[in-house]
């Protein structure tokens, strides 16, 4: 693999970036937790937590404009012309069968029809509605992204189909993701008279870019049944980077979508249908069906200007037949980005992962510590900033176990640090740099031998070598605490996801009532700001450490799905639903 060469001090930013702070008063909408005892931070709930039932952040920019990710939103609108109210199913199910055929529902019934059509995901034959729901949010706004979901003729407003995932914005208000293409009905007759109505899409998924009410779409480079594509940032060069799928390497999908075509060979279905079919399972075998690679898509004017496919550490021959996949999932604003990328294992013909580092048309990994006590198998880098200084983790054999431990790389001198974090077998995962290099991420902070470690949101201060954990920066008596921190802006705001107990609500989001009029209450994840309290101190916690320790273990496994499957560095497939 090729390591990063040493090279000068790049100069500063080519570009000027917008300094504009936008001021807003804190609406009564939002909670937030004066610094009445001392803290370093204050923490502000934003308003679009109240949406929906968990809300998970993935990144801020310097004028204070945040992207989240909104799972279960409230008041999901119900198509009861896609559902049969004569089945026993709906009959034995609803309360009020004929209230539900006309679209008046009672709470009860209104949460039986969802569950029973979100059950029937992917089913051609069902409503689709959107699991996981985007926004552009500040703290007094929550502006919906609707990626590439459909208008419905019969109610002309959107159908909230298409199920998105945001992960970065710039400064200009360029928002990046992916998303679901829309669904759309079409009305079918059989050859033995028979009207069915199937619910399609044109393809399964790709890359988004978002401006107010204008979508981009960020095709992959090989888009045989739609491809693959996602986002995961962009600079203020209008850069998004992103994977997408490069090469079609299954010998039979073509022959597949030849034979839908074939009306003799895909039998008494539209050819739309077949195609739906076939985009399912090929999306579900992506990486058996695609090569994979870091793409570039250069946006001018609201459009696509150019894509590049980006190279990986590793050159196979001409008749290598492996599958490869690397991904890009951040870039500077000197076009500098980084991801991972397959690479051989120690100079062995093992593959693994490591930390790459795109520059012009090259492909660089960080530079190993030769002095290293422990093993490296492999290297994540998540994030560069404008200092050219990488963060990333690396997965370690340290006493027995493989924690992930994070670095910070600079790639101008070919230095590599590793901080401490709380204890040798932690796993700490950074996810951002600013540019005053500060770190924020999650690590984990109890060690115990078995079962599941608590993680925490960390800021680290790369000048001062100060690794904190920021429940430790907040009021000792906050009801929050804060399980990841996901992006820093240059006035230090920190994007934060929260657990938090607060009062369960229906799917109208009224507050729920048991049967003797009272409410109930369970944690639940919020995104949340974390904003810098001028002169602020650490709070003295000792008063409240054991109503802490009791708060914190319980809600690992709600959390889990939320930090890994929305976080921008995870090679998962995070378009896929999001359990609450």
């Amino acid at each position: 693999m090729t390591h990063a060469p040493q090279q000068p001090m790049k100069k500063a930013m080519k570009t000027t970036m917008k300094q504009t702070r936008i001021a807003a008063l804190l609406s009564s909408a939002f909670l937030s937790i004066p610094a009445a005892f001392g803290a370093q931070y204050q923490v502000v709930e934003l308003p679009v937590a109240e949406l929906g039932v968990d809300s998970y952040p993935t990144a801020i920019n310097s004028i204070g404009e945040i992207t989240v990710n909104l799972s279960s939103q409230f008041n999901p609108v119900i198509d009861v012309s896609l559902l049969n109210f004569d089945s026993a199913t709906l009959i034995s199910g609803l309360t009020n069968l004929e209230n539900a055929r006309s679209g008046d529902f009672n709470t009860a019934d209104y949460e039986f029809l969802y569950s029973y059509i979100t059950s029937n995901a992917e089913s051609q034959f069902f409503q689709q509605i959107a699991s996981l729901n985007s926004y552009v949010a500040s703290e007094d706004t929550s502006i919906l992204l609707h990626g590439f979901d459909t208008i419905d003729n019969d109610t002309d407003d959107y159908r909230n189909s298409a199920t998105t995932t945001v992960r970065g914005i710039n400064d200009f208000g360029y928002s990046v993701g992916v998303s679901y293409d829309g669904f759309y009905k079409l009305e079918y007759v059989t050859e033995d008279i028979e009207d069915i109505t199937y619910v399609l899409n044109d393809f399964y998924a790709r890359a988004f870019a978002q401006i107010e009410d204008d979508v981009v779409e960020l095709p992959p480079p090989e888009d045989t049944i739609g491809g693959y594509s996602e986002a995961y940032d962009i600079n203020e060069l209008n850069q998004v980077v992103g994977i997408g799928t490069t090469e079609l390497v299954s010998t039979t999908l073509q022959d597949s979508i030849d034979d839908c075509a074939d009306e003799s060979v895909r039998g008494d279905i539209p050819e739309a249908s077949c195609l739906r079919s076939l985009s399912i399972s090929t999306f579900a075998s992506l990486d058996t069906v695609f090569q994979q690679r870091g793409v570039i898509w250069q946006l001018d004017d609201g459009n696509v200007a150019n894509t590049y496919t980006l190279p990986m550490l590793i050159e196979p021959d001409d008749d290598d037949t492996t599958i490869y996949s690397s991904t890009a999932v951040a870039i500077n604003d000197l076009g500098i980005a980084v991801g991972t990328s397959p690479a051989y294992y120690q100079n062995t013909d093992t593959l693994t992962s490591a930390a790459v580092i795109y520059d012009n048309d090259n492909a660089y990994t960080i530079s190993e510590d030769n002095d290293e006590e422990y093993d490296i198998f492999a290297s994540y880098a998540t994030d560069i900033n404008n200092n050219d200084l990488v963060v990333g983790y690396a997965t370690k054999s340290i006493l027995g176990s493989t924690p992930n431990k994070f670095f910070v790389y600079d790639y101008d001198s070919g230095i590599i640090d590793y901080p401490d974090d709380f204890f040798d077998s932690a796993s700490t995962v950074p996810t951002a740099i600013n540019d005053d290099n500060m770190v924020v991420g999650f690590t984990e902070f109890e060690e115990t031998s078995s079962g599941v470690r608590r993680v925490e949101g960390f800021v680290y201060d790369y000048r001062n070598d100060i690794f904190s954990s920021l429940n430790d920066l907040i009021e000792c008596n906050s009801p929050y605490t804060i399980a990841q921190a996901n992006g820093i802006n240059e006035n230090g705001e920190i994007i934060a996801t929260a657990t938090v107990s607060s009062v369960n609500k229906d799917i109208t989001g009224e507050i729920e009532l048991d049967e003797y009029d009272a409410q109930s209450f369970s944690t639940h994840v919020v995104a949340v700001k974390l904003v810098p309290i001028p002169g602020g101190s650490i709070d003295n916690c000792e008063a409240y450490e054991e109503e802490y320790e009791r708060q914190g273990a319980g809600v690992f496994w709600m959390l889990f799905i939320g930090l890994f499957g929305l976080a921008r560095f995870v090679p998962s497939r995070a378009i896929k639903p999001v359990a609450s």
